[in-house]
């Protein structure tokens, strides 16, 4: 598919015969007819944040009275509860901290991955490693090989936001679309997977969105390392642009943009619908729009 016809279809208004269409890719690709999901949960180590995010209810500035760090003990803690209901990975994340360095990251992973050997750590974001890199000095490529080493098992999608700096330099002073597919690119060369993600209804436009889908591809073509692509609504409550933004995007929009991404990357094995962000109902409808697995 040409980014000419992926325009095409996102201008569309037949989201019926493009849902159908994208189900049918999904059960191509899956055909056992088998929709997925695992246990895990989020854990947010610190809302701390030395970036300004107008799309952000979470962070915090530095010296804020309501900031926190979790402790070892307090992210251990939620680690047990999530295997005692079965859980198998984590999703942790957090704010870009001024102060963390790489040592502090390895010494996290390394105690959890030697307590918890079999236990999925699918941690971080590009906005975390560039601020690594702009912390310590090293390469992307560099992080990601102690990241590995100290038990990082794959790396979230986070913080891609919309591709294209019009959208980002307006929404976020954090890391850049090309320094977001470098930290990827690094991700990849390691033997890390990852996923790739996609937040619109920031301002964004169609032809915004399908570079970002195009960008997310030709990485795809270059690396193979995506496992899945998430693409979710901008959920408004709370937030300084949420105050700004009248429009945003409606339930069709959201099956819309899910099913034509899963025509458009014919090279990504797995596409996620959002519960978390959508809710369960429109997360299940999800699956018959191009979606093979559910997750937050």
């Amino acid at each position: 598919m040409t980014a000419d016809e992926c325009t095409a279809l996102l201008e569309s208004h037949d989201i019926a015969r493009i849902g159908a269409a994208a189900d049918e890719i999904r059960q191509r690709k899956h055909p056992a007819n088998i929709v997925t999901y695992i246990i895990d949960r989020n854990i947010n180590y610190t809302n701390v944040c030395n970036v300004v995010c107008t799309f952000c209810a979470f962070y915090r500035r530095p010296g804020a009275p309501d900031t926190y760090v979790r402790t070892v003990e307090e992210i251990c803690a939620k680690i047990d509860e999530t295997i005692s209901l079965g859980g198998t990975g984590v999703l942790m994340q957090g704010g870009l901290h001024p102060d963390f360095g790489i040592e502090w990251y390895e010494d996290l992973l390394r105690t959890l991955h030697q307590k918890y050997p079999d236990f999925q750590l699918h941690c971080f974001s590009p906005p975390e490693i560039h601020n690594l890199h702009l912390i310590s000095g090293l390469d992307y490529e560099t992080i990601m090989a102690r990241l590995k080493d100290a038990g990082l098992y794959s790396l979230p999608g986070g913080g891609g936001e919309i591709l294209d700096d019009e959208v980002r330099k307006r929404v976020s002073t954090k890391c850049t679309t090309d320094e977001w597919l470098a930290v990827m690119r690094a991700v990849h060369r390691v033997g890390l997977r990852s996923t790739a993600t996609m937040m619109f209804g920031i301002g964004d436009t169609v032809e915004h969105r399908v570079r970002h889908l195009q960008r997310v591809r030709d990485l795809q073509d270059e690396t193979g390392g995506f496992t899945a692509f998430i693409p979710w609504t901008f959920q408004r409550e709370n937030t300084a642009l949420g105050r700004r933004i009248k429009d945003e995007p409606t339930g069709v929009d959201y099956l819309k943009m899910l099913s034509v991404s899963r025509l458009f990357l014919d090279n990504i094995e797995n596409l996620q619908s959002s519960w978390l962000t959508q809710g369960l109902r429109l997360g299940q409808v999800a699956l018959r729009f191009g979606a093979n697995d559910m997750g937050s």
